[in-house]
């Protein structure tokens, strides 16, 4: 049994960790445990009646919002006191499977917590296929409950109207005004003028945009093109910009797993005044040849999601 004992980061920062453990475990018939996952368990179908948080899931009445609380605290601090047997992934030695000394021994009577946040087999390293390859299970486990995706189906419909594509807009501010210093936070001009980037890019076709943020914007400066508003929800966003076309954000792990659950191609605006090219989209499954470019890919990965 594997657990995930420690909360890392956000939505987008979890449900990847979370995704990438799945696919272990799936690949292993093993079981994973996240109550570090508790406060963003009512949103999917795979843990709203799963009070455990586990996988494969065991369904339950719904979960009570306070006692799954207390249940991340207790498996937290049986990890931090070392009652159970913890491994930290660290931001510099992220964890892989064929370095662990006792993965051998792992079955499931073996009780093991994991703290950290950079978890990547299955995805980056030696074994990239597992998280695409258990791709549909973990969409279906971590679909919206019917009450969001109804909003979103409704939203979608809208954009589509008279339009040959969709192209996403994830304006991320808020928050990354200090993220990092503001290395990544973007004023909505500087946005603007990447949507016209996207239009040349895409000329000749009907394009409407589909502008989710995390701080309210004003319609009236985005006039000049044809645009609908996501609904502002947490969840609502993120699935809708997965049901886009092509989505376009700041470096996320928001809009990381958009592109994983849609299966879209990404563009992580890391320079805001590059004129967007088709080939700077990237799928999911691609990101792999992406990171190993570099040596330090742990690093850069970090720095660009976390």
């Amino acid at each position: 049994m594997l657990i995930i004992s420690a909360k890392s980061g956000q939505l987008g920062n979890r449900l990847l960790l979370f995704a990438n453990f799945i696919a272990w475990a799936i690949e292993h018939n093993l079981t994973v445990l996240n109550p570090a996952f508790e406060e963003y368990a009512e949103f999917f179908s795979g843990t709203a009646r799963n009070f455990l948080c586990c996988y494969p899931p065991y369904f339950t009445a719904a979960g009570n919002k306070f006692i799954r609380s207390k249940y991340y605290k207790l498996i937290k601090y049986f990890s931090d006191n070392k009652v159970l047997k913890t491994q930290k992934l660290t931001r510099k030695k992220p964890f892989s499977w064929t370095k662990y000394q006792d993965a051998e021994q792992i079955d499931r009577s073996s009780i093991i917590c994991f703290q950290g946040w950079l978890f990547r087999d299955g995805w980056f390293v030696e074994d990239v296929p597992k998280l695409h390859k258990h791709a549909d299970k973990i969409r279906a486990y971590f679909a919206p409950l019917e009450r969001y995706t109804i909003n979103v189906e409704r939203l979608i419909l809208n954009v589509k109207n008279n339009s040959d594509l969709i192209v996403g807009i994830h304006i991320r501010q808020g928050d990354y005004a200090q993220h990092q210093k503001g290395r990544y936070f973007y004023t909505t001009q500087q946005y603007i003028e990447v949507m016209k980037s996207a239009v040349k890019l895409f000329e000749g076709q009907n394009i409407n945009f589909l502008i989710c943020s995390n701080l309210q914007q004003n319609p009236n400066i985005f006039n000049d093109f044809n645009c609908e508003f996501g609904s502002g929800h947490l969840i609502e966003d993120l699935y809708a910009l997965a049901e886009c076309d092509y989505i376009v954000g700041p470096p996320s792990s928001y809009t990381m797993w958009a592109s994983f659950y849609g299966d879209k191609p990404l563009y992580m605006i890391r320079n805001v005044n590059k004129i967007i090219n088709l080939k700077d989209f990237v799928h999911f499954y691609e990101w792999e040849g992406v990171f190993h470019e570099r040596e330090d890919w742990s690093e850069s990965f970090w720095e660009w999601t976390h």
